[in-house]
Order: structure tokens, then C-alpha cells, then sequence
């Protein structure tokens, strides 16, 4: 497609349909996307004139539910892909150069002949970017030029993952460029650092997944490198409800959500039972074991431990809960597993300041504001502080209201689960 034609066709509103799909369905929304769309193709002709033939791409960002931390000791993990994306805009060539242009960031370009210096850089994307086209030519995929101008909606106060969209982005960028194409789970593994040691660093592994397969998933991770993925088919926001993320505007970062710390904790448990994961440990002999236990271990690791049973037992009852339609139960399981992540794995209190508070307050209003409907949590990874909760469509205009009254205007997103896994748009 041409950029012309790309430029008539939204402005003549023929891709409002798609807009409907893949975000909110409200009119105000679908004009909102045509703005940036239309923007964003102005963008790209003004950095790259010559380019007339494109292709656009749109990665979600991604959000966890449930199984806090189960992915590092062969758990299940229950996931969603939002309707805030990244959205680029390329046009491939024969020069042997990748040219990006972001909001707010440098322009990149790398020369794929000689990824040397590159994977050196001291810019992180670039080197990300140098590590993805790698792993792609060792698979032997012929890989050529291109220029893309990239604009996100995912911003670092969401609480959301903006580097797991944006390096899916740039494999889906490549991927489609090859006559063979990889599969989702080959994608999300193409220049993944941690992927000789997926067991224990597998947290990226999913929020790539998720971003690349979309939709509401689970995946089991026994076999953490290769995960069994199931997809529900189940619209929130045709059943009333609606994802709202709450950026608390402060700085969590000396809250206990390292995941370094986790995974330790994790592994103390498991080696002081015998096992190689947790997964594989007899919770009742754990408790019946209990005394001694605590003899070889101190008591953060026996909660961390508490903690993936109960959630062990949650994904599996919150699956079932979805599959069969029963939100009332699924929205009890969400604020379950959203209390055992306070309380047992100790996450969202701050170690250096223990009077800064400010996740627990976003907590203990919303869910006074719900009285009992929906259900709220604390956003996986929420190092810049924010909160997600599932908010009834009749409350959303309020809960706004109320929670940006508190931690200020715009404080509030609201946003929807985006179902459909289209890597390319309008090809």
C-alpha cells in the first residue's frame, strides 16, 4: 500500500471497522486513532520522502492477572494483551541499513552488514535491536533494509511493559519480511537474552508471548522453554467491563518487586525441600515441616513459598472460572491472588520508606469505590507505581473522577483487551 493511499483510506474512514477491533470500541476512540494514525504517516514522509510503498505494524502492550511469579519455578502464569499499543509505520528497501525514528529517542540506524560495533553500543535499543537481527540470520533468514518511524501509547507510568512490545515489534518488522516465517513462540524467543536459562528468568519470555500471540492466555510452564499456551475467547467489555490502569505518580523502585529476589526466594524454598522447583514440592508436607523449615531458612522465603501454592491453585481455578463465563468467581480470584501478592510475597511496601505507602492507598480506594464489583491489584513490575483494576462500565466515568482527585488529572487510563493477533495491518 501506498502512503497516499494508506492517508485516504483512514481519512475516508475505511479502517474504522479495524480501529473498533483492536481498541476501544467508542466513536471518540476510533477518532483518536485515526489522529494518530494520519500523524504518524505525516511523520514517516517527513523523515523518509523517498519511500512510498509501506507496511504498518501494531504490538499491545501486555498485563498479568494471576500467578504471580509462578513462571520461575514452572508454574502457570494467566496473562492479557491491553488495547494501548506500539504502532509503526516501514517501508523495507535493498540498502543494507535499518534506519528507526521514535518518539522522543534518537534516531537509530544500524548497518546489518557489520552488527559488530552495534551490539557494543552503549544505546540499549540499538543493541537489542543488533541481538534480534542476529538471531535471525544464524536461523539463516535472509533479512534486508528498512526504515520505520515508531510512536507507543504505552507509557512507563502504565505500569505496562514497553520493552516487550517494542522488541516483538521490531521480530514481527523482520519476521514478515521472510519468506519462511517463524512461528509466535520461535518469535518471541528471536534475541531473547534469557532463553538458555528460561527456567529461571522467563518473566520477559511471557510478556513477549503475550504480545505476540494476544488475547486473554495461560501458559503452563513445565516446560518453561516451550510453554503450552491456551487462549480464551471472552470479551470484558461485552460482559460490561473495563480495564483501568492508576499511575500512583510515584517512585517505587525500593519497593520489594526485584525479581532477582523473587526468584532466590523461590529457589531457597525448593532446594530446602528436596526439589528442583516448587512446582514439583507436597505442599502438606511442607507445612507438616514446617518447624524445622524455619530452622534453614528465614521466614520471607516460607511466605514467598505460601505464596506459589496458593497461586498454584488459583490459576487453576481461575481458568476454569473464565472458560465457563463466571466473573463473579474470576474477579474473587483476581483480588485473592492481588492480596497473598501484599501480604506474602510482600511486594508493594516500601523497604526504604516505610510511611510511602501510596500503592496501598490506590488499593484500599478502589476497591471502597467498587464495594465488592470488579476487582483490583497491583500492576506486575510496577516499579513507577501503578495499579490495574477491572472496573464495571457504569462506574468507569466515577472511578476516574475519584481516583485522578487523588494522585491528579490524567492519573487514569482506561483501556480493553486487545483480542486479535494481527502482526500486519492493512496488507
Amino acid at each position: 500500500m501506498t502512503i497516499y493511499d494508506f492517508s485516504n483510506k483512514i481519512s475516508n474512514g475505511g479502517m474504522d471497522e479495524l480501529f473498533l477491533q483492536m481498541y476501544r470500541q467508542t466513536d471518540m476512540e476510533k477518532l483518536r486513532q485515526r489522529a494518530r494514525y494520519l500523524n504518524a504517516a505525516e511523520n514517516f514522509s517527513k523523515l523518509y520522502p523517498q519511500r512510498e510503498e509501506i507496511h504498518v505494524f501494531s504490538v499491545p502492550a501486555n498485563t498479568e492477572i494471576c500467578g504471580n511469579h509462578m513462571n520461575y519455578q514452572c508454574g502457570c502464569v494467566f496473562t492479557a494483551a491491553v488495547t494501548l499499543d506500539i504502532l509503526a509505520i516501514v517501508a523495507y528497501h535493498d540498502e543494507s541499513v535499518i534506519r528507526i525514528s521514535c518518539e522522543g529517542v534518537k534516531a537509530i540506524e544500524i548497518d546489518i552488514s557489520d552488527l559488530s560495533d552495534i551490539a557494543k553500543s552503549d544505546s540499549k535499543i540499538s543493541a537489542v535491536i543488533c541481538g534480534i537481527v542476529s538471531d535471525f540470520i544464524e536461523k539463516g533468514m535472509e533479512i534486508c533494509g528498512f526504515d520505520a518511524y515508531i510512536t507507543s501509547d504505552i507509557t512507563a507510568e502504565s505500569g505496562l511493559s514497553t520493552s516487550a512490545a517494542l522488541e516483538i515489534l521490531i521480530c514481527n518488522i523482520i519476521n514478515n519480511m521472510c519468506e519462511s516465517k517463524l512461528s509466535v513462540t520461535e518469535v518471541a524467543k528471536i534475541g531473547w537474552q534469557d532463553k538458555e536459562n528460561s527456567s529461571e528468568n522467563s518473566c520477559d519470555f511471557i510478556e513477549r508471548l503475550t504480545c505476540a500471540s494476544c488475547g486473554i492466555l495461560s501458559f503452563d510452564m513445565n516446560n518453561s522453554a516451550e510453554p503450552k499456551i491456551h487462549k480464551f475467547d471472552f470479551d470484558f467489555s461485552k460482559s460490561g467491563y473495563s480495564l483501568c490502569v492508576v499511575n500512583v505518580k510515584e517512585n517505587c523502585s525500593d519497593y520489594r518487586n526485584e525479581c532477582n529476589e523473587i526468584i532466590e526466594d523461590m529457589k531457597s524454598a525448593a532446594k530446602i525441600m528436596g526439589v528442583d522447583h516448587i512446582s514439583d514440592a507436597d505442599e502438606e508436607k511442607f507445612y507438616d515441616n514446617l518447624p524445622e523449615i524455619r530452622e534453614k531458612c528465614n521466614d520471607r522465603v516460607i511466605l514467598s513459598a505460601a505464596h506459589f501454592f496458593d497461586e498454584k491453585q488459583r490459576t487453576v481455578m481461575i481458568q476454569e472460572a473464565l472458560e465457563y463465563g463466571r466473573l463473579t468467581e474470576f474477579f474473587s480470584l483476581v483480588n485473592q491472588s492481588a492480596e497473598s501478592w501484599a501480604m506474602l510475597a510482600n511486594n508493594i511496601n516500601s523497604l526504604g520508606n516505610p510511611v510511602k505507602q501510596a500503592l496501598m492507598v490506590a488499593l484500599t480506594v478502589s476497591k471502597r469505590y467498587l464495594r465488592g464489583a470488579g476487582a483490583v491489584r497491583v500492576c506486575s513490575g510496577s516499579f513507577t507505581g501503578a495499579i490495574q483494576a477491572f472496573v464495571p462500565n457504569y462506574l468507569v466515568n466515577g472511578y476516574i473522577r475519584e481516583l485522578d482527585r487523588i494522585f491528579g488529572s490524567g492519573s487514569t487510563q482506561v483501556m480493553g483487551i486487545r483480542n486479535e493477533n494481527m502482526i500486519e495491518l492493512f496488507n
